[in-house]
């Protein structure tokens, strides 16, 4: 096997590990939080915890660098596959380190979650430079801009779904909190290779434009989407919500590849690849939504109970 090719696997891995292992870390710093604290100044007490900020380096700056370098050696389409490996640190840390009790179909659940990705990522999609030069047709921008909007609006309604309801809570936080990230997606590769072009001399006015305003509107993105993970940490185990959170981001790409950019398959199987590995994200879904609602509740009927002792012990 080529060297460089190890290289970009063994990269690619350890950038999912990091990413997974900041997610870890953030859940942590969150359950030290007593449960009377963290309605009130929830994000100040996170800022200011030395864990917490720990996981933020680790998925933001090692975890980004780990995957840009990857992608330098082994190109796009084995890395979401690969970073999704990092879901198995996940869940024995979620089980190990934060004591969340796990059950066989949940455990089937994140199998399958990854084995969707990993097929997704086998199927060759991927969106080079050279498909960036359509990003000044009119028709593209179009269908640009309503794949963003449509994206926001389902992060929105999700949120709002779960800041409103109780029973499914989580769930709808959970799935919400992916989709910042895949708008980050559809973004980060039209301006990364706009700022290509600006550094090599092309300092056209669409060019200028399309910079300044991607680069301002990412920035704000992930503010709010690193905000909407924390939120969705808050009331669900680390082993189900980070998961459901990949649904967005892994389904995402597929209709920007077909839907916006128009392109055709790569190989004569990776139809068949992007079905099953739909179906699969989506089953693994369900599974895991399923838990994290019946855990909702048992919380619902738990919760009267627990205020009633203390009642009594007053």
């Amino acid at each position: 096997m080529d060297k460089l090719l190890i290289l970009g696997i063994f990269l690619a891995l350890a950038g999912g590990i990091a990413n997974n292992s900041g997610a870890l870390l953030q859940k942590y710093a969150i359950n030290k939080i007593p449960k009377e604290e963290k309605e009130k100044g929830f994000f100040k007490k996170l800022l200011k915890n030395p864990l917490w900020l720990l996981g933020l380096f680790l998925i933001i700056v090692a975890s980004g660098v780990l995957q840009m370098a990857a992608q330098w050696y082994i190109g796009g389409a084995l890395i979401p596959g690969l970073l999704a490996i990092g879901m198995i640190v996940l869940t024995i840390g979620a089980v190990k380190i934060l004591g969340e009790k796990m059950k066989l179909l949940e455990y089937l659940g994140i199998a399958l979650m990854i084995g969707g990705v990993v097929m997704i990522g086998f199927s060759s999609l991927e969106i080079t430079d050279e498909d960036m030069t359509i990003l000044t047709d009119k028709m593209f921008l179009i269908r640009f801009g309503i794949f963003t909007g449509v994206l926001f609006i389902l992060w929105i309604t999700s949120r709002q779904i779960g800041k409103r309801v109780e029973r499914g809570k989580t769930v709808f936080l959970a799935f919400g909190s992916s989709f910042p990230y895949a708008i980050a997606n559809v973004w980060m590769q039209p301006m990364i290779f706009v700022a290509t072009e600006l550094f090599t001399g092309n300092a056209s006015a669409f060019n200028i434009t399309f910079f300044i305003l991607s680069l301002g509107f990412l920035g704000v993105i992930n503010i709010f989407g690193i905000a909407h993970l924390q939120d969705a940490f808050k009331h669900g185990d680390a082993s189900k919500v980070y998961p459901l959170g990949q649904i967005p981001q892994q389904i995402g790409p597929i209709v920007l590849y077909y839907g916006i950019y128009l392109k055709t398959s790569p190989l004569s199987y990776s139809i068949y690849l992007l079905i099953a590995g739909a179906i699969t994200i989506l089953i693994a879904g369900f599974l895991l939504g399923a838990r994290q609602g019946q855990l909702e509740i048992m919380d619902l009927i738990e919760s009267p109970k627990e205020l009633e002792n203390s009642n009594d012990e007053k």
